[in-house]
């Protein structure tokens, strides 16, 4: 048997939910696919969990997935995928931070005058949707959340408060964000 028919053979008994196949990809692919995303990200702790994202939503959806390159080809490109959309993550994440060191910075000019009561409802309509949106988390995505952007606490300190990982606290900032973008697409965009 070739390489080849070995791998279609493994790509099928993961469809198949096959949880030693899914191991033995995992075991295979895990350090090289990590090697290749810390180089895209620069970043080794990140790119683990970029790996460890793939693999976990690759589990998660083995019954539906469709390859029609070769494996690694495909595992390569789904690292190479998520590598980018965690560099616009960071992207995005690092422009809030510049807003909000803005805001706070010239929190004056951001007050709504009383004699502007357009300025005033519009003020508190977008406090209200942003509110409603971080509400709408999930809890413990909402939780991690509010402890790295209202309370600023580091993702260690979060990690230990909440006896969780780092990589969890990651994850759930990336949730967050991804959920918030969603909500509050439109207050963005004007």
């Amino acid at each position: 048997m070739s390489e080849f028919d070995s791998v279609n053979i493994a790509v099928k008994e993961l469809k198949d939910g096959n949880k030693k196949t899914f191991e033995w990809m995992f075991k295979a692919y895990y350090r090289g696919l990590c090697f290749y995303a810390e180089g895209i990200v620069g970043e080794k702790e990140a790119a683990e969990e970029i790996v460890s994202d793939f693999f976990m939503k690759l589990w998660e959806n083995h019954e539906i997935i469709h390859i029609t390159t070769s494996l690694q080809a495909y595992l390569y490109k789904g690292i190479y995928n998520n590598s980018l959309k965690y560099l616009e993550h960071i992207k995005v994440l690092n422009k809030y931070r510049g807003y909000g060191r803005y805001m706070a910075t010239n929190h004056d000019l951001f007050q709504p005058q009383a004699d502007q009561p357009l300025s005033m409802l519009i003020s508190r309509e977008t406090v209200a949707e942003i509110e409603n949106a971080i509400d709408a988390l999930p809890a413990q995505c909402k939780e991690v959340f509010s402890l790295a952007r209202l309370e600023g606490l580091s993702y260690q300190e979060i990690a230990e408060k909440l006896d969780i990982s780092i990589n969890t606290v990651r994850t759930q900032i990336t949730r967050a964000m991804t959920k918030l973008r969603e909500s509050l697409g439109k207050l963005i965009k004007n």
